[in-house]
């Protein structure tokens, strides 16, 4: 339990006497999700200011952390919510005692998260990061609302588009282990080459207990030199690391331990993906075997490699988001299904002065497979549609127009791809095929 005084202490903030003994059960900073005993951060977002809802979370018996107007029972004034809920959790991190695993990489990260719970939880107690909470908001409100019971494990998912964000996230939750899917090219926006991005991902190994495991890609030096430096225990994974998969006849292997992996995740990326958590539970004393039955039997999220049959019609919802190396990847998936296949792309965003290029590429590479269509929306697949010289090209204004052509132009029994940034919401395309609507 927390007492909203020991809260006001640790982020330097001021509370009313008759409130210092209230006890917070949880945190929140959405106020439709507020109940009874809960602490509201009243954050001030682009478009909405927490604080115009802290008067409804108070009469809701809740509490809130607030930086402005008077102080007045149930509330933390503070000069920042920000740094408050940062410093909260950094406070709430200090008294936990559970082994605390970090995974960051340019994608796949949230499936990775989903495999290793899967995996720990055939020993362990797990308790980890859920849907998208994976930024300076979500993580430091994961740990806030960390059972009181310490778990075995925590899992906390960790993203960064800037440089010095995984070091902010490190420091906050002191990982005592870490995982890095992969070094990609998203948010290439925000640096200037590939081994920028890698620096910036190492920032989570610095910031891992030395002595922890570290489990990184087998060909990333820069991962490498720094868990070396950190004096981590590092599993490679990939072609010539300590685990890895190979594929025949439709069929995948996990090697060293040639276990057989039926994965209802498509593409050879989840394959990686799965390794890795398979890597990290055998370095935590999970028997492989275990661990590959029960990623087995993990699903997919919506918009991260869910499969959705509408009739004749399915499509491959990666609707979620999209970078150049996970666009691709999944295009390959696209590949190898028969009869009719299509795809709807929308623009890859914060890639920078080279998203021109990076679109062409996806476009060349979607050209060459042997599509009866693609569906583009955006400003940058706009500019470069020229690309594609041998597939029909359909441009849509937004996610509903490229829903209207979908449904026009679709053969009755067909394959779809639908990926695209997570602002260009083709999630809702989906959810409209689903819903009928």
């Amino acid at each position: 339990m927390m007492r909203l005084g020991d809260i006001a202490v640790a982020v330097g903030g001021l509370v009313t006497p008759e409130s210092a003994d209230r006890i917070v059960t949880r945190s929140v900073i959405d106020s439709r999700d507020s109940s009874l005993d809960c602490l509201f951060f009243a954050l001030s977002g682009r478009s909405v200011d927490g604080h115009q809802f802290v008067d409804n979370v108070l009469q809701d018996n809740g509490m809130a952390v607030v930086s402005r107007g008077n102080i007045r029972e149930g509330v933390i004034l503070v000069d920042s919510v920000e740094k408050a809920l940062l410093d909260a959790a950094q406070w709430r991190r200090s008294s936990i005692g559970s082994r605390v695993i970090a995974i960051t990489g340019s994608s796949g990260k949230t499936t990775t998260r989903l495999f290793l719970s899967a995996v720990l939880e055939c020993r362990y107690s797990v308790y980890s990061t859920s849907g998208n909470l994976n930024n300076h908001l979500g993580m430091p409100l994961t740990i806030l609302n960390v059972p009181d019971r310490d778990p075995d494990i925590i899992i906390l998912e960790m993203g960064m588009n800037h440089a010095g964000e995984l070091l902010l996230l490190g420091e906050v939750s002191s990982p005592t282990d870490c995982l890095i899917t992969n070094i990609g090219h998203a948010h290439m926006e925000f640096f200037d080459t590939i081994d920028d991005i890698a620096r910036a991902k190492a920032e989570l190994i610095r910031s891992t207990a030395p002595g922890g495991m570290c489990v990184i890609p087998v060909d990333e030096e820069i991962l490498k030199s720094a868990a070396h430096n950190r004096g981590l225990n590092i599993r490679y994974f990939g072609n010539g690391g300590d685990a890895w998969f190979e594929e025949k006849e439709g069929k995948y292997t996990i090697y060293p331990w040639k276990l057989e992996l039926d994965l209802q995740f498509e593409g050879s990326h989840n394959l990686m993906n799965a390794v890795s958590a398979i890597l990290m539970g055998d370095a935590l004393n999970v028997q492989p075997d275990r661990a590959i039955e029960a990623i087995a039997s993990a699903t997919p999220a919506k918009g991260r490699g869910r499969i959705v049959r509408i009739g004749g019609i399915t499509i491959l919802d990666e609707s979620y988001n999209a970078n150049p190396d996970s666009t691709s990847a999944c295009l390959e998936v696209l590949e190898g299904k028969k009869g009719n296949r299509g795809a709807v792309l929308g623009d890859m965003r914060e890639l920078g002065e080279d998203a021109p290029g990076f679109h062409r590429e996806i476009l060349r590479k979607a050209d060459g497979i042997g599509l009866n269509f693609i569906i583009l929306t955006g400003e940058l697949y706009e500019s470069v549609k020229g690309t594609a010289v041998s597939t029909r090209i359909f441009m849509a204004d937004d996610w509903r127009d490229a829903l209207m052509i979908l449904r026009d132009i679709a053969p009755s029994e067909c394959t779809v791809l639908v990926k695209g940034s997570n602002s260009l919401q083709l999630s809702e395309l989906v959810r409209s095929m689903e819903e009928g609507i």
